[in-house]
């Protein structure tokens, strides 16, 4: 029985431990969870030097040494790049990378060209890929990150939702698109290429209060963080993720967004005019070679209504292609605003109007003299104003004829494209949003709307 007992007790110590084990996991688990996101942000990439500075205390360190080079407050410390590393102020050539920290509440300051720049978190310097510069990276977490962000990206006078989806919109796009310049030695950038940053400087009261209220909170299709891809203006229907990117991602459905027109956007119409002759130079210049273009076609999306491709007619029935994604970049993003577009063959350009006056019999020159004259008083005539004056000189019952030789007009066509809407079309509109807001709608009804099929968890 005693043995028994023991071998009781045995399992009964046995199992102790392993809830025990379990349970220490768990907590390490949660605790590994419930970690802030840090990023590594290309503020300032391949510039000739950096000027750093602070509003209070700061240290520079060698990172790859961990050696403390300077202590500094009220002072500016210049950094350039060197053969052999980099060269701080006086402090001398060090092998780098450099890693600027504040002391306390010490905003770090990069100053370019005479402005100042301020950021929360640490700045690293780095040497670029490219021969004598430089990058500037600022180490920060990803909440003080979208300090920066949402006043870039968002109008913090709009409605709080609306200011609130934009939050968990750009922490999700950050977390999802972490790794994009990992190669590169930073996660993202501070332009649109990633989310437009402006640090300390591009802060305000409201687009931080709406960071703080939704603070953690992420978008995820079946559990897995989404690409949160916004843009400015659907201009009525957003976009398929395919349509413009290539890849189908099942949450970046197009919706019809009609909200954009209860608060007026700018650019929400648009239109822009181009000759043949300057468009045949553009599209000449990516290596498709066109002669003439006959007319355009536009082939669509049949529940969006947006352009996935142009047809030039070139003639003899042949049709070159272009996406309208590359025709935006050939043209300009921020002249086709969207692919939410018509095209117009809109009429010709007149280049040359002229007539040639060639007189054959010198008789009577008087007598042709106030033919001549009114001939003279301008330098373009109507065919109409020109019979006129052959009449009149019939009247004058001379010998002398006149002939006149029409030049025809030389034209080009013009085309006119028009539109609705302001950026890529994928994902939430950030003018639909406010229209939302303005309804009444919540922000998870928002990013419901725009995300297709999405959850909206608390990540950390």
């Amino acid at each position: 029985m005693k043995e028994l007992n023991r071998e009781y007790l045995k399992i009964f110590f046995l199992f102790l431990g392993v809830i025990s084990c379990f349970m220490l996991l768990s907590k390490n688990v949660a605790c590994a969870s419930g970690k802030i996101p840090t990023l590594r942000v290309g503020i300032f990439l391949n510039h000739d030097e950096a000027n750093i500075s602070g509003d209070g205390t700061f240290e520079v360190f060698n990172l790859k040494s961990g050696q403390l080079i300077c202590r500094e407050k009220g002072k500016t410390v210049k950094m350039v790049s060197h053969q052999k590393g980099i060269k701080i102020s006086e402090f001398g050539v060090y092998s780098g990378p450099i890693k600027i920290i504040p002391v306390g509440n010490t905003k770090i300051s990069v100053i370019i060209n005479g402005q100042q720049y301020r950021y929360r978190g640490c700045i690293e310097i780095a040497l670029s890929d490219h021969a004598g510069k430089i990058n500037m990276i600022n180490i920060i977490n990803i909440e003080e990150y979208l300090y920066g962000v949402l006043k870039k990206e968002i109008s913090p006078k709009w409605p709080f939702e609306a200011l609130k989806s934009q939050a968990i919109a750009a922490r999700t796009f950050a977390i999802y698109n972490r790794d994009k310049y990992i190669d590169k030695g930073y996660n993202l950038d501070s332009t649109t290429n990633s989310q437009a940053y402006g640090g300390v400087n591009h802060e305000d009261f409201m687009t931080n209060k709406a960071v703080d209220a939704t603070f953690g909170k992420i978008i995820t299709y079946k559990g897995e963080p989404i690409n949160a891809v916004y843009h400015s203006d659907s201009g009525g229907y957003t976009a398929n993720s395919e349509d413009v990117w290539g890849s189908y991602l099942p949450y970046l459905r197009g919706v019809k967004s009609g909200f954009e027109e209860l608060v007026s956007p700018s650019h929400h119409h648009w239109e822009y005019t181009i000759s043949e002759s300057v468009l045949l130079q553009k599209i000449r210049n990516t290596g498709l070679k066109l002669e003439l273009i006959r007319d355009i076609t536009l082939l669509k999306d049949e529940k969006t209504g947006r352009v996935d491709k142009l047809g030039f007619d070139t003639g003899n029935g042949q049709t070159e292609y272009m996406t309208a994604k590359n025709f935006r970049t050939l043209i300009g993003f921020d002249i086709i605003r969207s692919t939410l577009f018509e095209c117009d063959l809109t009429g010709r350009k007149v280049v040359k109007n002229s007539y040639s006056v060639e007189r054959v019999d010198e008789k009577n020159i008087n007598k042709e003299s106030s033919v001549i004259e009114k001939l003279e008083q301008k330098e373009e005539w109507t065919i109409r104003e020109l019979l006129e004056l052959l009449k009149e000189r019939k009247n004058e019952e001379t010998e002398k004829e006149i002939e006149i030789e029409i030049i025809p007009e030389e034209t080009e066509k013009i085309f006119k494209f028009y539109g609705m809407g302001n950026g890529h079309g994928v994902g939430m509109s950030q003018w639909g949003a406010y229209g939302m807001a303005l309804q009444g709608y919540k922000y998870k009804d928002i990013l419901s709307y725009y995300y297709q099929g999405i959850d909206i968890i608390k990540n950390y």
